[in-house]
């Protein structure tokens, strides 16, 4: 007993020399301007720009840079400046302010291009980097394979007699209405995924790549707003020392999902080409055929069903040296 009472006692004790009040003085902080966005080639260049702030700062709007112009420089040579097409102004969004920059001109691989973003009273804002070479796609081979189901087997759908239904576990969520069982088989979105073999093909020359894979499928209501398919990466060692991040795909969409692109490198290329092993979900859909109850609080019954395979697309962006270096540091935090 005496024994424990002493650990506490010193252990306390060093608790308390632990603690020290720090005094931070801001008052002297400038913001900085901040730039982000993806170039590529033969498209109209976007840049999204703010400027940093305190994180004492509790103004929703701190991003915001009013008074800010950006320049294309493109081989050295000035091209133009960007015009500001938008302001993120999204009441939902805890930091809103971002200004969206969009250029006419379009750049090509090999071209070194250089934006810079100027504001009054604040330090010049600047980027440069060359246009890399795109990898050549050669071959995507794709099969369907299941997992494991997990928890209650019991699955269906509602029915709503003003003809909305949704379907779900017998757990579930729905709009009301009758709940209709089906055969197991009608689950299968959740246990079905898609196997990929992608063939990857890289300049030659021995200057080292980098890559970022994505894959999506076709939006029917927004056919301007894809949606980026979940990329498993973990049969595939290529991806195992690189990053993952999520702010990329902020910039293409807000329709993104954890781990919805990867980045990789050329380490394990094989006379410049290499096969990608990675599987996607979320694809599937099902089209669920009943009968069309005659009389008032009749039941329809389940007839069929459909899974339907919608299509995909297969990008691969090549990445410069700056860019990835910045990837991987964000990961860090």
């Amino acid at each position: 007993m005496k024994r424990k009472y002493i650990s506490f006692l010193i252990t306390t004790i060093l608790l308390l020399s632990c603690e020290r009040m720090l005094e931070v003085n801001f008052s002297d902080e400038k913001p900085l301007i901040v730039m982000n966005g993806v170039v590529e080639p033969d498209k109209p260049i976007s840049v999204a720009v703010s400027k940093s702030f305190l994180f004492t700062d509790t103004d929703s709007t701190a991003p915001y840079l009013k008074d800010v112009s950006v320049e294309l420089h493109v081989n050295d040579t000035f091209v133009e400046k960007l015009q500001r097409f938008t302001i993120d102004t999204a009441k939902y969004r805890a930091r809103r302010g971002n200004s969206y920059f969009r250029s006419e001109s379009h750049v090509k691989v090999g071209d070194r291009v250089k934006i810079k973003a100027s504001a009054p009273g604040l330090e010049t804002a600047w980027v440069e980097t060359v246009i890399p070479t795109p990898a050549a796609i050669e071959k995507v081979d794709t099969a369907t394979f299941f997992v494991p189901a997990t928890g209650n087997n019991t699955f269906g759908f509602y029915w709503n007699p003003y003809g909305e239904y949704s379907w779900n576990s017998d757990s579930g969520w729905g709009y009301g209405g009758y709940y209709i069982p089906v055969p197991e088989i009608f689950y299968e979105p959740f246990y079905r995924r898609m196997r990929l073999h992608i063939g990857v093909r890289k300049q030659k020359n021995d200057v080292a790549h980098y890559f970022l894979l994505r894959i999506i499928a076709e939006n029917t209501e927004y056919k301007d707003y894809p949606f980026n398919l979940p990329v498993e990466t973990q049969d595939d060692p290529i991806f195992a020392r690189d990053p993952k991040n999520l702010f990329l795909e902020k910039l293409f969409n807000n329709n993104y999902s954890t781990n919805s692109s990867s980045v990789f490198t050329d380490n394990l290329f094989t006379e410049n080409a290499y096969t990608l092993n990675v599987s996607t979900g979320e694809l599937y859909t099902v089209k669920v055929e009943h009968t069309k109850p005659e009389k008032e609080g009749e039941k329809p019954e389940y007839l069929s069903h459909e899974v339907k395979n919608p299509p995909i697309e297969v990008w691969i962006y090549t990445l410069s040296h700056d860019y990835y270096s910045y990837l991987k540091s964000v990961e860090k935090w």
